[in-house]
């Protein structure tokens, strides 16, 4: 596989890089004649300033396990194992902004325009030779050959049968996935790229295999639900993975090594993951279990549900502002429903931003016809003879007509065919660093289970999207008997955008306490802010102009030191604290 590296002790900082890189991207016959408003005509690569005042050229590194292909929630980022590049699909990009926020780099960047990836480096897969490895005078930039583990031998016949290649004669380890979203796709992608002949089965209540994050999309009608996939259709016939849709586990026989569905049929394994998910909690309010018209929204199922009720209803109330909560808001929004959304707490989305970056929201909402209530609860749903949702009642004795009430309170792990087994529980299955339960065999990834979080160093859910592809990838990894660790479960981050703003945020969105201080950027049509502590940044938010997130992210992962940057934190870039190990691969180090 071959691999662009750099050396910076070679780089005069001439920027010849850069400038080859604009114009072979761009139609444009000459570099005088570049359009440098488009994003799409800007460097994949950067040559920044380095903190000894060195120059220091960066472009993508297309890491061994990219952090903005475990971010995609669309399936528009994939890495190719033949030539390590990472590919993006424009058809599929949804403008989630999670690779943004992933990338340490700032080489992925928004395009404000089109609400997707603008810049990003592809390596010229075109050509034989990368435009800025032909145009660096010094040999500071140039591409190599690396070393590759080969891990894909695995064959399937277009029948779905089996074939062993080692010709050992060995019997066949058996893999049982329980769940086809993040965590229980990503593990079994893991186990087949390091075991050839293992039978893998995949067992799904999910008809279709969908990114629960782009539900609101299908919602708001974005998005097709065939869009909503985030896997190739052959998916399962390239990987030689058996997929068993529409069935539910019912109950787990450790003893006998066995997963009984609720159809009765049962199924064995050798290794066992269970990424079976969580499920949304319906809050003890009056006649809210009642309600016919009362939703909500985990899976493609609801999603349909809230699409054709809001064919028949002029008025919904969403309960909860958090991000599923707003998501569905702002999708019937779209589809031109009124829309009330009711919280407990004094702005919306209040464990991912502060009070400023919400009330930007606050304020586009209410410009788009939405009907905010904070500081409020609902305490019951009115109803008619028939049971049909006609409004709720808030504690402060308000009404509040609808014909729809979404529910967005909350959510349990799915794990009630585990009750008659001993396996170790308190919000979630617990695990260690292995994905490991507390069952010999049986492990667990995604939003059931609970795991050392890396920012807070505290064991709790991690219920987001990376997190779960990435543990996904531990366990199938430790089932497929290559152990692994789980070192980055950095669960504290968040990317949304409604009406066309972005924002993303880190860590802590608010002081705790007066020892921590606060620096804020804000103009017209963007809000930054970071959270410090003894010099380190323990939370930031930016809003707007979202560049560079990725950086923010892994100082606030890192605990990096930033004492003698804070005059300048929000113009920090990857050469600050760049550094090189002997293979090419970027470091930290400051």
């Amino acid at each position: 596989m071959k691999r662009i590296l750099i050396n910076k002790e070679l780089c005069q900082g001439c920027r010849n890089c850069q400038v080859a890189c604009m114009a072979g991207h761009s139609a444009a016959e000459s570099v005088l004649t570049l359009d440098l408003e488009n994003p799409a005509n800007q460097a994949r690569n950067f040559v920044e300033a380095g903190t000894d005042g060195k120059p220091v050229p960066i472009l993508c590194r297309h890491c061994d396990e990219p952090a903005c292909v475990a971010a995609c929630m669309s399936g528009a980022l994939t890495k190719s194992p033949d030539t390590g590049t990472v590919d993006h699909d424009p058809e599929k990009c949804a403008g989630c902004w999670m690779c943004v926020m992933s990338c340490p780099y700032g080489i992925i960047r928004p395009d404000d325009g089109k609400g997707m990836v603008a810049v990003k480096c592809d390596f010229c897969d075109d050509r034989s030779f990368p435009l800025c490895v032909e145009a660096c005078p010094t040999g500071a930039i140039a591409l190599a050959e690396t070393d590759r583990q080969d891990t894909g031998k695995y064959s399937c016949n277009g029948t779905g049968e089996r074939q062993r290649r080692n010709g050992r004669g060995r019997t066949p380890m058996k893999y049982l996935i329980l769940g086809a979203s993040a965590a229980g796709i990503s593990a079994a992608r893991t186990i087949r790229e390091l075991d050839g002949d293992g039978e893998i089965t995949v067992i799904s209540k999910d008809e279709h295999v969908y990114s629960r994050c782009m539900l609101h999309l299908v919602i708001s009608g974005q998005r097709s639900m065939q869009e909503a996939g985030f896997i190739d259709q052959n998916f399962f016939e390239h990987y030689n993975i058996y997929w068993l849709a529409c069935r539910e586990a019912a109950k787990l026989d450790p003893d006998r090594k066995v997963v009984r569905l609720s159809n009765g049929e049962e199924h064995r394994y050798d290794r066992l993951l269970i990424a079976t998910g969580a499920s949304p909690v319906l809050p003890p309010v009056e006649n809210l279990a009642r309600g016919k018209q009362v939703r909500v929204l985990r899976n493609l199922e609801d999603a349909l549900e809230i699409i054709s009720q809001a064919g028949k209803v002029t008025a919904a109330v969403v309960v909860g502002a958090g991000l599923v909560g707003m998501d569905a808001a702002y999708a019937l929004t779209l589809r031109g429903i009124r829309v009330s959304v009711v919280e407990v707490a004094g702005h919306l989305l209040p464990l991912q931003l502060d009070a400023r970056a919400a009330e930007r929201y606050e304020r586009l909402c209410r410009e788009h016809g939405m009907e905010l209530f904070f500081n409020e609860k609902v305490v019951s749903v009115v109803l008619d003879a028939r049971g049909n949702v006609r409004g709720v009642k808030l504690n402060s004795g308000k009404m509040v007509p609808c014909g729809m009430v979404i529910v967005a309170a909350g959510v349990k792990p799915n794990v009630e065919f585990l009750k008659d087994t001993t396996v170790a529980m308190e919000r979630g299955i617990k695990v260690n660093e292995f994905q490991q339960t507390s069952l010999p065999d049986v492990f667990a990834a995604g939003d059931v289970c609970e795991s050392r979080e890396t920012f807070t160093g505290k064991v709790i859910p991690t219920p987001i999207w990376p997190a779960a592809v990435k543990q996904g990838q531990v366990a199938g990894s430790n089932m497929a008997g290559v152990t692994r660790k789980m070192e980055d479960n950095f669960a504290f981050k968040n990317a949304m955008v409604y009406f066309g703003l972005p924002a993303i945020s880190f860590g802590l969105v608010n002081p705790p306490d007066e020892s921590y201080e606060e620096l804020i950027y804000e103009d017209a049509g963007n809000y930054k802010k970071v959270v410090l502590q003894s010099g380190r940044i323990m939370g930031a938010i930016l809003q707007g102009n979202i560049a560079n997130a990725g950086l923010l992210g892994e100082l606030i992962k890192d605990g990096i030191d930033v004492s003698g940057h804070q005059d300048r934190v929000f113009e920090l870039t990857y050469a600050d604290f760049f550094a090189q190990k002997e293979n090419g691969e970027f470091t930290f180090a400051v």
